[in-house]
C-alpha cells in the first residue's frame, strides 16, 4: 500500500493523520476528491449520470403524448420510442429505381407540445437520402395549410420570403448519411419553435446502387423547458451560388463574408462527392486568422461539428471558407444537383440579433452579408 498517493494539504489535520498511520486509511479515503465520471462512447456526464446528449433533458415521465406525425408505416427503419419531451415526424417511404435521383417536398403540421425549445435533433434514414433541410414557416395566407404530406409551391424554400419571413431551420443533414445523424447543442442551448408555423423539407434522394431501393426517413426533435435555456440559438448560412471546375481539374471554391459579431455553436459543410476538403477560418478585423473547421474528402459520415465552447466573433470579423473539388468527370462541375456540386456552410449561433445570411453570386466575387437578426 502506497501512502505517497495520499496528498498532504498544510493545515489539514485529517490528511496529516493519514500520512502518519495506515490505521486511518479507510477513514481518510472519503476525503480524496471523487474521480471524474467516465462515460461510454456516445454518452456524456450530466448531473451525476451518463446520458445520450440528445436525451439530456428527457423527463422520467412522458410530457408529450400524441407527438408522432406520420402518413405511412415504415418497414425498414427500426425506431426507438419517440422523445418524451419533443416530437417525431416521419416521411412517406419512396421507392427509387437503380441510379434514380429525385427531389420533392414533404410537409407536416406541428403536434401539440409542452416545451418549445429544441436542444437536439436526430435523423434516421436508410441508404438513399442525399440531404434534406427541415424548416418551419408561417402558413401561407394565399394557400392555407399545406396538403400534408404534400406542399404548396415554395413551402420548402427558406429564402423566398426573406427578410419578411425568416424560417426556423429544425435540421439539416449531412450528404448521403446512412443510419442516424444527431445534432446536440451544448447544455443550456437551443432554438425556439413557433408551433403556429408548419414544417416542410426539401428531400433530395439518390439511389447509388444497382438495385431498386426503398428510402425511409424520420426525424426526432428533443425539447427542454424554457427554464433550462441559457442561450437562444438561430441558424446561419453562407453559400457560393455559382462556380465552374473544368474536367480533370482541381480547384478551390469559396468566399469570405463579414459578420455582425455573435457566437458560433455549430458548423456543417454541404458538398457532394467531388469534394476533397472543406476548411473554415475566422479572419479577425486586426488581421489574425484561426482555423475552426478542417473537413476531409467526401464520405458517408456525418459532418456536423458542435463547439462546447462557442467561438466568439467581434463585429468586423469575417468567416472564410473554401471547398476544394477534384473533378474526375469529363464535364464541367457547376453549382447544382445531379452530377454537380455545392459549396455551402450552415450552422447555429447566438444571440438571435446577430443572425447572419451571406452569399457570393459567383466564385471570386465579393460576398454579401445580411444581418437577418435585425428583422426579428
Amino acid at each position: 500500500m502506497q501512502l505517497t498517493k495520499i496528498r498532504s494539504v498544510p493545515g489539514d489535520s485529517a490528511r496529516s493523520m493519514c500520512l502518519l498511520s495506515t490505521l486511518f486509511l479507510s477513514a481518510c479515503a472519503g476525503l480524496e476528491s471523487s474521480p471524474p465520471v467516465t462515460c461510454p462512447p456516445g454518452e456524456e456526464p450530466f448531473r451525476g449520470r451518463c446520458v445520450d446528449p440528445a436525451a439530456r433533458y428527457e423527463p422520467d415521465e412522458r410530457v408529450d403524448q400524441d407527438n408522432v406525425v406520420a402518413f405511412a408505416p415504415l418497414t425498414r427503419l427500426a425506431l426507438p420510442e419517440p422523445p418524451r419531451s419533443g416530437f417525431r415526424i416521419i416521411a412517406p417511404p419512396r421507392t427509387l429505381a437503380p441510379g434514380e435521383e429525385t427531389t420533392f417536398c414533404v410537409s407536416w403540421p406541428f403536434p401539440a407540445l409542452v416545451n418549445t425549445t429544441v436542444h437536439a435533433a436526430r435523423v434516421y434514414t436508410t441508404a438513399g437520402l442525399h440531404h434534406s433541410n427541415v424548416i418551419a414557416k408561417p402558413v401561407n395566407p394565399a394557400f392555407g395549410p399545406n396538403p400534408y404530406p404534400g406542399c404548396h409551391p415554395g413551402a420548402d424554400d427558406p429564402f423566398g420570403a426573406l427578410p419578411a419571413v425568416i424560417p426556423d431551420v429544425l435540421f439539416a443533414s449531412s450528404t448521403q448519411v446512412v443510419g442516424t445523424e444527431t445534432l446536440s447543442f451544448p447544455p443550456g442551448m437551443g432554438f425556439t419553435l413557433d408551433t403556429s408555423r408548419e414544417i416542410a423539407t426539401s428531400v433530395h434522394l439518390l439511389n447509388t446502387s444497382a438495385e431498386p431501393a426503398v428510402v425511409e426517413l424520420a426525424y426526432d426533435f428533443f425539447t427542454m423547458p424554457l427554464s433550462e435555456r441559457t442561450e437562444e440559438l438561430v441558424p446561419f448560412a453562407m453559400n457560393v451560388n455559382d462556380f465552374l471546375v473544368p474536367p480533370r481539374a482541381t480547384r478551390t471554391v469559396g468566399t469570405t463574408c463579414s459578420t455582425f459579431g455573435g457566437n458560433i455553436v455549430s458548423l456543417m459543410p454541404h458538398t457532394h462527392r467531388y469534394a476533397e476538403a472543406f476548411d473554415v477560418d475566422i479572419v479577425r478585423e486586426d488581421g489574425g486568422e484561426t482555423r475552426i473547421y478542417a473537413g476531409g474528402a467526401f464520405d458517408l459520415e456525418g459532418d456536423i461539428e458542435v463547439y462546447r465552447q462557442a467561438i466568439a466573433l467581434d463585429e468586423g470579423d469575417s468567416i472564410r471558407y473554401g471547398c476544394r473539388f477534384r473533378n474526375t468527370s469529363g464535364h464541367d462541375l457547376t453549382f447544382g444537383l445531379g452530377d454537380n456540386e455545392m459549396c455551402t456552410l450552415f450552422g447555429y449561433m447566438y444571440p438571435p440579433e446577430k443572425q447572419l445570411g451571406a452569399f457570393a453570386a459567383r466564385d471570386g466575387e465579393p460576398c454579401t452579408s445580411f444581418r437577418l437578426g435585425a428583422f426579428r
